[in-house]
């Protein structure tokens, strides 16, 4: 037998079974073979990986494509620093008022034009059409799941044209969503009333600063609205996905609803394992849910450690700095962070705190299934995607803004010294980035079709 692909002396990261020793032979896109060292076959290419540690492609499930300039410059320019980073699939949140039936076709199409990596989206659901038209989305379009945000309501929810959103309306989109047993119902979890007054009073106080809006949106709205999202979620039988978890109240709230409850997942994002209101970054720092405090990163890596949180993800937004100065309360929140997810995850993680390679290639297998892209992706198996990220641990080395490929002018981890990167990714075959050079096109990503089975 001859393959098109051999990925040579590779300490591979197999989820929930180890590391081994191997080598892994690639076919038309898909892994066709695992092989010691005497049953190798001949290949047209060979990367000899000694010394370096093959992980299942890595997978981030929560970016914002086009939220910094549009959708038709961010597939390129953001792919581009996905796969530099390391990352071959990314899935981007689209929000419209519009029906999705008429959007989908044109950001399907751009994404396919523009995209270095595979792709696939979620959808916000904004209104009652939306409520109405979701077994076409997971049927017709391959959608399975969707972003309830609990903040869009009253005067938050006119800046984006979004009206009624309310508890009744979340309970009936996650009674229609349990028709469908692999969809999943993404939740922004905030209880924005109690948020309103407190953000008034601090305004009125002078207050203009991070930890003021740390203040507004204190730890236990965020715990209350985790609480009482997964109670209706548990009563209406639909999988619930708790979108950047940031605090210990509202981690310990997922921890124990887990218990008893194997359709509940949580992620959080790597600002917050690296980051709080008193780190000196001002205006720049805003983020929504916000940076919080040191308390909080420690029970968030033991959440990473203990498998409560199911996913580590960027939340990337690709907007320049110059958005982000000025007053607190008027500054855009969010930041890039697609390319140093896993960078982040290896040097904080594995280096500072033990956090063991199996549970990064156990979270990127957790987040294939839960948004039913499992085992296409998230797997070195048999006719899974030949997906790929190669990663030397011992590369260590200062951050630099031009490595990130990004269209972004800044990284919150700008000058930090990392320690383990992603060397070579690679997409169903074909290496997209060798080395810190790009090597993929636009045009190499696909669509990822999710379509949910219905249950009658």
């Amino acid at each position: 037998m001859k393959v098109d692909l051999l990925l040579k002396n590779g300490r591979v990261v197999f989820p929930y079974e180890g590391i081994s020793r191997c080598h892994i032979g690639v076919e038309g896109g898909q892994i066709v073979g695992i092989y010691s060292d005497l049953k190798q076959p001949e290949a047209d290419r060979v990367i000899n990986v000694d010394g370096k540690i093959v992980l299942p492609g890595m997978i981030d499930s929560h970016t914002h494509i086009g939220m910094g300039s549009n959708i038709e410059n961010e597939y390129e320019s953001e792919s581009r620093s996905a796969a530099a980073g390391g990352i071959t699939t990314l899935m981007s949140y689209a929000n419209s008022t519009d029906s999705y039936l008429g959007y989908f076709e044109h950001e399907k199409k751009v994404g396919e034009e523009k995209s270095l990596i595979d792709f696939s989206l979620h959808f916000g659901l904004m209104n009652e059409m939306h409520l109405k038209e979701i077994p076409k989305y997971i049927e017709e379009l391959g959608v399975s799941s969707f972003k309830f945000y609990m903040n869009f309501r009253g005067e938050e929810g006119k800046y984006m044209g979004v009206e009624g959103i309310d508890d009744g309306f979340m309970f009936d989109c996650f009674t229609t969503l349990a028709r469908y047993p692999s969809s999943c119902a993404v939740i922004h979890a905030e209880n924005i009333e109690v948020g309103w007054r407190l953000r008034d009073k601090l305004i009125a106080a002078g207050r203009d600063d991070l930890m003021a809006w740390d203040e507004s949106k204190p730890r236990f709205i965020e715990a209350e609205a985790i609480q009482r999202t997964l109670f209706y979620g548990e009563i209406a039988g639909c999988q619930i996905y708790i979108a950047h978890v940031t605090t210990k109240e509202g981690l310990e709230v997922v921890r124990q609803h887990k218990k008893t409850n194997p359709r509940i997942h949580c992620e959080t994002c790597t600002h917050y394992l690296t980051f709080t209101s008193r780190s000196g970054l001002g205006s720049v720092g805003k983020t929504n849910p916000p940076l919080r405090e040191q308390r909080d990163v420690d029970a968030l890596w033991e959440g990473v450690a203990d498998g409560t949180i199911d996913a580590v993800t960027s939340d990337h937004v690709g907007r320049k700095k110059e958005k982000k100065i000025g007053n607190i309360w008027k500054a855009s929140g969010g930041f890039p962070g697609v390319a140093t997810t896993l960078p982040i995850l290896l040097s904080e993680g594995v280096y500072k705190r033990g956090l063991p390679l199996e549970r990064i290639a156990e979270m990127n297998s957790r987040t294939a299934k839960i948004f039913n892209l499992y085992p296409k992706k998230g797997a070195i198996r048999i006719g899974s995607d030949a997906d790929f990220t190669i990663v030397d641990l011992d590369m260590e080395k200062k951050l630099r803004i031009e490595d990130l490929k990004s269209a972004c002018d800044y990284s919150l981890y700008e000058g930090w010294n990392i320690k383990g990167w992603p060397v070579t990714t690679i997409v169903r075959g074909e290496i997209v980035m060798e080395d810190g050079k790009m090597m993929g096109k636009p045009g190499n990503g696909i669509f990822l079709n999710r379509t949910a089975i219905r249950k009658d």
